[in-house]
């Protein structure tokens, strides 16, 4: 059961992008496998890459470039490298943005389903319940920022299309997806520091999808 919620937003999203853009049903499903692809390279970093052991003494220093280099920098390298391939020829800027949104919410919501099962196999091994609210808490936050980082990374790569380079868009997916890391990696209230820059993901998106729209103008 706590898979298939896994991928509740998923369907929405496939749901409602279908039923209000008119993009094809192919390119759709092209999109959610571009996103599972990325999960691939993404967990292999995250499971491989050892942090930055030399800052041991330093943790909030080392949890910072852990976050910023390794979630933030590498992380959104592979999701734009991996969208690149989107079809998004003969398609408005807002469809190429939805595109862009898909492919982050699937791997978003297949990254969900891997920290579900390593958890919960974790409090099977224990002995423990598994919280459940704590951990879909934790999907639903990261869903929404996947979505949004991938969203600012479309943008970036339809402003190069329109040769007009927005080399900042990417760098704001960078800063934010990392800076959701660094204060969702806390403990105790600094958590909660995550919830704000989820919030200016969402607005950025608006922000920069505007800002391309006058200077297409």
């Amino acid at each position: 059961m706590g898979f298939i919620l896994c991928f509740i937003p998923l369907i929405l999203f496939l749901l409602i992008v279908i039923f209000t853009s008119k993009i094809k049903i192919v390119h759709l499903v092209i999109a959610c496998l571009l996103g599972l692809l990325t999960v691939l390279p993404v967990s292999l970093i995250q499971y491989f890459v050892p942090g930055f052991p030399f800052l041991s003494q330093i943790p909030v220093l080392a949890s910072l470039m852990q976050a910023f280099i390794i979630y933030g920098l590498i992380e959104e390298a592979f999701k734009t490298a991996f969208i690149i391939p989107l079809p998004y020829k003969n398609y408005t800027k807002l469809q190429c943005f939805l595109l862009a949104c898909l492919a982050g919410i699937s791997l978003a919501c297949f990254e969900s389903s891997v920290y579900f099962f390593i958890h919960l196999n974790m409090a099977n091994e224990k002995g423990a319940q598994l919280l459940y609210s704590k951990i879909f808490v934790r999907i639903i936050t990261a869903d929404i920022l996947h979505t949004a980082c991938a969203g600012l990374n479309g943008l970036f790569l339809y402003s190069i299309r329109q040769k007009n380079k927005k080399i900042s868009i990417l760098i704001f997916s960078i800063a934010l997806h990392g800076l959701y890391d660094f204060f969702a990696g806390m403990q105790g209230n600094l958590q909660w520091f995550a919830i704000p820059v989820i919030l200016l993901a969402v607005l950025e998106c608006r922000i920069k999808y505007t800002s391309l729209q006058i200077n297409e103008q």
